[in-house]
């Protein structure tokens, strides 16, 4: 019923992404004042349809929003006029702290035109800002807003310099769109819709897979606005005290024993105003910017963010691939995947946009302490695309050099293209690794997919490829030794009751070089939002299979005997033995539940269970959070898991317990204090106990200073006290 009443929703028409209108220049600097009694104001109003889109409910937005849009040659000037009925949410005190539990407008700004080099800035009723990049997960330009609210209606002011965004000088066509959240009724609003825009949850929207639907504006600036971004020098000092003092995460989860880095350095110097070279030299491996944590079951590897100075600068320059291959229900695999690197000594680094081209080349070398391996490795990347997205093609590689596990060059090639009129949509991509890590010399992966995406549905058939041992050592593979078909299909649209709702069946079946089922994958979800802010996130069946065989310690004679005994199992591949194949089930029937999601005050439940890799798991997770007065807010969870061992019968459990306090001090200071309680064994995989994480994080004038007790990523409590302090000179955070 839902689906045949979403496939009877058409979008209304609204500022489609052809629209182009010429940008007003300020004729004096404009102040910080949301009031917008200067009626300069009044010349930068965005044209356009109105009212906005509501993405949320795919019809038209229940609020009017106006935008301002100026600028000169050092800044721009942005302003919304916000009439809401709802109730005006306004609970974050903190920048970057909390973005999308409160109302917020942002402006976006595609300055290449071609996707590569884009920007989201966003403010509240408060006037805390939040922003984002795609060439850094760290940016942290200085740019000011200020926000004010009166009785069924906010104004906000954005005032954002020119030098925090790279640009070229002259006349430029940009990408520009306009957005708008709404925290009572979890809506979100945009000035140009494309019925192929998505909408998602707090905090993840707006999004910068949408930029291809933003329109353009035309902005002439003088040549010095061209003019490089200044330079800039990060030095930190760093002391770790404690019993663990010298515990610090690596590569792969764990935590091991390594030396202190007292101090160390991050450069980033401008070649011009668009390219920069980067270098770091003892760089920190503590993680006291950011600690990551998760402990659902996984089938396979999970993927993390980079945020290390180094490698987050300009990291999608060395992943241009827009799509790797994925199951659709896992992640996509990556030549290039920095937070597969652990602590590293130096680095140097080069990367930018030039025209319609995006590039990055680095190189790196260290010293893993847990196994005594040297390395010095090499990256690069390169895409092509058009303006409008319509076509991209892209090369990319790695060439490693380690000192125990050999030497492994990887480069892979593709293209993407998309017809704007019937909305299709093809790719190919091919990669081939060789090397003394590639155990038979040579491996090679190759998708390719084409895809039908229309408003209201969309339909994608793919091939895949990966040879055994497929697996380039600085990178992410889910799984080799597979080829065979995979597609999906997807539906969407709205109901009586229902603000959207989107339907997904995906599906696989691959085989491995013996010719036997080695991945097969089902899955069907529904995400559904209600009207009255229940909301279901992904609520269906996953079904799969993986094959693993034995790995005799000789595999070169393929027996397995006394002399020659099992070395253990793998589903990565049997190659070339195939011996004992198995089939492992990894089922789980998930039933997410959320409430008031992307409000302050949400709910979340969810209750899973299945046969999964050997066990019978049943899982589950409830968490909220709620702010307590304008500083404090407090964050619950109390999750559990049953997990009966299939073949012997045995059952183990554990429950773990959360509570959380965050405490914004000040727009730019915030405390936050974590204890985590878990007891019973089996399960989240992890030590009974408790485990009490402490971060404090102060922004200053030049630099930035943490002082962090133990840490939430650690199984076992870390008595462990880092204090760090970054001194920067020249230009922001990320810039």
């Amino acid at each position: 019923m839902l689906a045949f009443a979403g496939l009877a929703t058409r979008a209304p028409a609204a500022v489609p992404s052809t629209f182009s209108f010429p940008a007003a220049r300020a004729p004096h600097p404009l102040p910080l004042d949301p009031s917008l009694t200067d009626p300069v104001w009044q010349l930068g109003k965005v044209p356009g349809d109105t009212p906005w889109k509501d993405v949320t409910t795919r019809g038209n937005a229940p609020d009017v929003t106006t935008a301002y849009f100026l600028y000169d040659d050092k800044n721009l000037y942005i302003a919304f006029v916000a009439p809401q009925k709802a109730p005006i949410v306004a609970t974050q005190t903190s920048n970057d702290v909390g973005f999308g539990t409160d109302d917020f407008v942002a402006v976006g700004i595609d300055t290449s035109g071609a996707g590569s080099q884009a920007y989201l800035f966003e403010t509240t009723p408060r006037g805390v800002r939040y922003q984002q990049a795609t060439e850094n997960v760290r940016y942290r330009p200085d740019w000011t807003a200020a926000g004010k609210a009166q009785s069924g209606e906010w104004r906000a002011v954005m005032i954002i310099p020119l030098s925090a965004m790279r640009i070229h000088g002259g006349s430029n066509v940009w990408r520009i769109g306009f957005f708008r959240g709404v925290a009572a009724t979890a809506e979100h609003y945009t000035w140009a819709f494309d019925g192929l825009m998505p909408d998602a949850g707090a905090g993840n929207w707006p999004s910068f897979n949408d930029l291809r639907y933003w329109p353009s504006v035309t902005v002439a600036l003088a040549k010095s606005s061209s003019a490089r971004p200044q330079p800039r020098l990060e030095v930190f000092a760093l002391s770790s005290s404690g019993l663990d003092r010298s515990d610090y995460e690596q590569a792969n989860g764990t935590f091991f024993p390594q030396p202190t880095r007292y101090y160390g350095a991050d450069l980033s110097l401008p070649v011009t105003s668009t390219i920069n070279l980067v270098g770091t030299l003892n760089p920190d491996f503590s993680n006291v910017e950011i600690d990551q944590q998760t402990i659902a079951p996984q089938e396979f590897e999970r993927q993390l963010v980079e945020y290390r100075p180094f490698f987050a600068q300009g990291a999608q320059y060395l992943d241009p691939n827009p799509n790797g291959y994925s199951n659709y229900i896992s992640y996509p695999n990556e030549v290039f995947y920095s937070p597969s690197i652990g602590p590293f000594d130096s680095g140097a680094k080069i990367e930018g946009v030039y025209g319609l081209q995006s590039f990055g080349v680095l190189t790196f070398r260290g010293y893993n302490a847990e196994t005594g391996e040297t390395f010095d490795d090499q990256a690069f990347g390169w895409k092509h695309a058009l303006q409008n997205q319509a076509f991209q093609y892209y090369v990319d590689g790695v060439f490693a050099h380690h000192s125990i596990n050999g030497d492994d060059d990887t480069v892979e090639a593709g293209f993407k293209g998309r017809n704007l009129r019937t909305k299709f949509v093809y790719q190919f991509n091919y990669a081939i690794e060789h090397g003394s890590w590639v155990p038979q010399g040579t491996a090679h992966s190759l998708n390719g997919f084409i895809d039908e995406h229309q408003n209201n549905y969309e339909v994608n058939l793919g091939y895949v490829d990966i040879s055994p041992n497929y697996n380039p050592i600085d990178g992410y593979t889910e799984n080799s030794d597979i080829r065979g078909l995979q597609g999906f299909v997807t539906f969407n649209g709205t109901a009586p009751g229902v603000k959207s709702w989107t339907f997904f069946l995906a599906g696989d079946r691959y085989h491995d070089e013996s010719g036997a089922i080695h991945e097969a994958d089902t899955g069907a979800y529904l995400n559904a939002t209600f009207r009255n802010l229940f909301s279901f996130d992904g609520i269906g069946p996953t079904v799969s299979l993986l094959r693993q065989y034995s790995i005799p310690y000789t595999p070169a004679n393929c027996t397995l005997s006394n002399q020659n005994p099992v070395a253990g199992t793998s589903s990565f591949t049997g190659f070339p033995c195939y011996l004992q194949g198995t089939d492992v089930p990894y089922n789980l029937m998930a039933i997410p539940i959320g409430y008031r999601d992307g409000s302050p005050t949400p709910v979340d439940v969810s209750a899973n269970w299945g046969s999964f890799g050997g066990n019978w798991i049943q899982y589950y997770t409830s968490t909220t959070s709620r702010p307590i007065g304008s500083k404090l807010t407090l964050g619950l969870e109390y999750d559990g898991t049953y997990e009966r061992d299939l073949a012997t019968g045995i059952l183990s459990s554990q429950w773990l317990r959360r509570v959380s306090l965050g405490y914004n001090i000040n727009a730019t200071t915030n405390v936050s204090i974590g204890l985590r309680g878990i007891n019973g064994l089996g399960g989240f995989v992890t030590e009974p106990g408790n485990n009490l994480a402490v971060g404090f994080h102060t922004r200053t004038n030049n630099g930035d200073i943490y002082v962090n007790y133990g840490s939430p990523a650690a199984n076992v409590q870390l008595y462990r006290l880092i204090v760090k302090y970054v001194f920067r000179i020249g230009s922001a955070a990320g810039t």
